[in-house]
């Protein structure tokens, strides 16, 4: 049988995942220190309040609406307008999922062979996202001087005739960094100039990293609660400011993606949406195709769309939960970073995932493997597209006990290398 070559040719595995493989197979006990699914780190939200949605009479009918239910696009529009942002209702548009929204918009803005710039290092779906959509991906760096920056120059340096649209995501994952406010409109104006869209990819907008005082200096994170509340005795974080976002008057044509898997942490769920900005004769005519699509797929169910509003409301409690661990997963991180010098953590903004750098005398796969057979999980930096290594990429939201027993492993291996 011959198959597209919009999927992979070769399933095999590669080195860390087969390594893991047989680990699992030897029935090996592992520390998954790359679990971000918050319904298996003990952070899954519990919402009595919905469940009276799924059995709503209204959910016995069928009446779909391609860009999703009015009422469900109202709540999106309220949860923007929370933050001190405005998108209009009838701008967005409902997905079963980033990946789906991905989907739409590779499908409208670029046809087979044309190409979509994403960041590097990000996100490893980008290239298989778009190769079944037939498009090609070209990455532009992420440069690293204390910080990580997007640099204009290369990014359109990268920018071919064939190019239709940039990514962008913030807090990019796995490096945790946003756009600087210069970065933004130099994007929107680069953007604008070359004719191409914008794709804001903000699924951890709501998740800055806490900035907890004296940072870098050693605490005992005893506790999940030890960083988080100074009634406890520990220093409470400083919460930073709104993390950026593209919502909001934009030269270049926008879409900004999220969904209920971060925003509330119900990835179980399904529904994400797209909300779309820019100039207003471009935005109306995206909308319109944005809608033809959705039109083919009608993907999110109608108890989910039904009980958004709901879960949107209740988002509060999961996302103060979310805070804690991840102040919590900080401190652990630079504790041990604190007792094994050559460990190092890579500054980030937000989001839920943070790079280690290694000491540079062996490889990051080899470091990955080695934990591996430590029975610790972690991911090589190379899944990222890093430019250099050795990095290792750990989840900020795994269960405490996991992440400290994980980490004294890390350090003794680090020891004896």
């Amino acid at each position: 049988m011959r198959f597209s070559s919009r999927v992979p040719s070769n399933l095999e595995p590669n080195p860390w995942a087969a390594r893991l493989a047989s680990r699992r197979a030897a029935g090996a006990s592992l520390l998954d220190l790359t679990e971000a699914n918050p319904t298996r780190t003990g952070l899954a939200p519990e919402t009595p309040a919905s469940r009276a949605r799924w059995s709503d009479a209204a959910l016995g009918r069928y009446a779909p609406d391609p860009r999703g239910d009015e009422a469900a696009r109202g709540a999106i529009a309220a949860y923007y307008r929370d933050r001190g942002l405005r998108a209009e209702p009838d701008a967005i548009v409902l997905t079963a999922s980033t990946s789906e929204a991905y989907a739409h918009l590779f499908r409208m803005l670029a046809d087979p062979g044309e190409t979509v710039l994403v960041p590097r290092p990000s996100y490893p779906l980008f290239v298989p996202l778009a190769r079944a959509e037939g498009v090609t991906v070209i990455s532009y760096p992420l440069s690293y001087d204390g910080s990580w920056h997007v640099d204009l120059d290369e990014l359109e340096r990268a920018i071919g005739p064939r190019a239709r649209a940039v990514v962008v995501v913030q807090p990019n994952h796995p490096t945790g960094s946003c756009l600087e406010a210069a970065e933004q409109a130099g994007l929107d104006a680069l953007a604008a100039r070359r004719g191409l869209a914008v794709i804001s990819d903000e699924v951890f907008g709501d998740f800055p990293w806490p900035r907890l005082p004296g940072r870098g200096a050693q605490r005992s994170p005893d506790a999940e609660t030890t960083a988080t509340h100074a009634e406890d005795g520990a220093a409470k974080p400083l919460h930073a400011p709104g993390l950026p976002s593209l919502i909001g008057e934009r030269e270049a044509p926008t879409f900004v993606m999220s969904g209920l898997s971060k925003v509330c942490g119900l990835p179980q769920m399904k529904a994400s949406w797209i909300a779309v900005t820019g100039p207003r004769a471009a935005r109306d005519a995206a909308l319109e195709r944005l809608e033809w699509l959705a039109d083919l797929f009608l993907s999110v169910s109608a108890p989910a769309q039904r009980a958004l509003p709901v879960w949107l409301a209740e988002r509060h409690a999961f996302q103060r939960r979310v805070h804690e661990r991840l102040a919590s997963g900080l401190a652990r991180l630079e504790l041990a970073c604190a007792r094994a010098p050559a460990l190092s953590l890579m500054p980030g903004t937000g989001g839920w995932v943070a790079v280690l750098k290694l000491p540079g005398r062996r490889s990051e796969e080899a470091w990955a493997l080695d934990l591996l057979d430590r029975d610790v999980m972690v991911h090589p930096g190379h899944f990222y597209d890093f430019d250099s290594e050795p990095f290792l990429v750990v989840s900020l939201i795994v269960e405490p006990g996991t992440l400290d027993r994980g980490l004294t492993r890390l350090e003794e291996l680090v020891a004896a290398s």
